[in-house]
């Protein structure tokens, strides 16, 4: 029976090494159920276009990790998926992942687009399409997380950057700062609200701590209404900073944390939480 075990365990740890995805940078991967999907980022093969068939083929493709029997599997999709292949924020929803802006891999493409994935279908729909003119600005290095308020769910989509020569228009309240970044591209801390049972963006009362503009820095859940904002890139340098942020379906407030550990950790961005 020992040897039964041990020849199960090889046999599944074999199976797991049979296939294995290519190497990739500033893509996610989100949790749904008993599997982890990981779609896009930038691969050694992307092509630097805003699109054609092989960048198409490219981001049709979704990775699919099996956690019980530790197998990965590519998996095809229908649907037209986002162009912002990389640097995308992403957030799930029940067995829906919903991708919000990025880059394009081409100039300085940047998109504020909002896609969703089903994970039962494998298909991608398109919610809110790229445009100049409504919701936030074209950007990436942003975070995105759901949250729910009396039974309806929304998503909340806080900071990031982007190129500064968009004409989205600029968000009341909110503030946008060029320092440290690139030659035209400005970095902010805008927050909008996607409310899915209407298919709108809004723009949330904000109160409290409000980060400065902010961008590469982690937004975790840890109720249905409640969020930790920590880490990031910003006019001041990187930041520690960590902040509590509290959803309700008009505003949001943030609360930082201070100085709650001697063992808080250094100034990062760019990382995963």
């Amino acid at each position: 029976m020992f040897d039964d075990v041990i020849d199960g365990c090889i046999s599944i740890t074999m199976a797991a090494k049979d296939y294995k995805p290519v190497e990739r940078s500033w893509h996610s991967t989100v949790r749904v159920g008993d599997y982890l999907y990981m779609w896009g980022g930038l691969q050694s093969d992307l092509p630097e276009v805003h699109n054609n068939d092989k960048k198409k083929a490219l981001s049709s493709l979704m990775e699919v990790y099996h956690l019980p029997t530790g197998r990965w599997e590519q998996k095809p999709t229908t649907g037209n998926p986002p162009l912002g292949i990389c640097t995308y924020a992403s957030a799930t929803i029940a067995n829906e992942i919903f991708y919000f802006g990025g880059r394009c891999n081409h100039d300085n493409c940047y998109h504020n687009s909002l896609y969703s994935f089903n994970v039962d279908t494998f298909t991608w729909r398109e919610l809110s399409p790229t445009t100049p003119h409504h919701g936030p600005m074209m950007k990436a290095h942003c975070s995105m997380v759901a949250f729910q308020v009396n039974g309806e769910d929304y998503l909340a989509v806080i900071g990031g950057h982007g190129p500064s020569s968009n004409n989205t228009p600029t968000q009341p309240n909110a503030q946008y700062d060029s320092k440290g970044m690139v030659p035209g591209f400005k970095r902010t801390n805008e927050i909008h609200y996607y409310k899915l049972s209407s298919g709108k963006w809004s723009s949330p009362n904000v109160t409290g701590d409000r980060p400065p503009p902010i961008s590469s820095f982690t937004l975790t859940s840890i109720t249905n209404d409640c969020a930790i904002l920590f880490g990031g890139s910003t006019p001041n340098g990187t930041s520690n900073n960590a902040y509590i942020v509290n959803f309700s379906h008009t505003s949001v407030n943030f609360s930082e944390l201070g100085e709650v550990s001697k063992q808080k950790p250094e100034e990062q961005w760019g990382h995963s939480s």
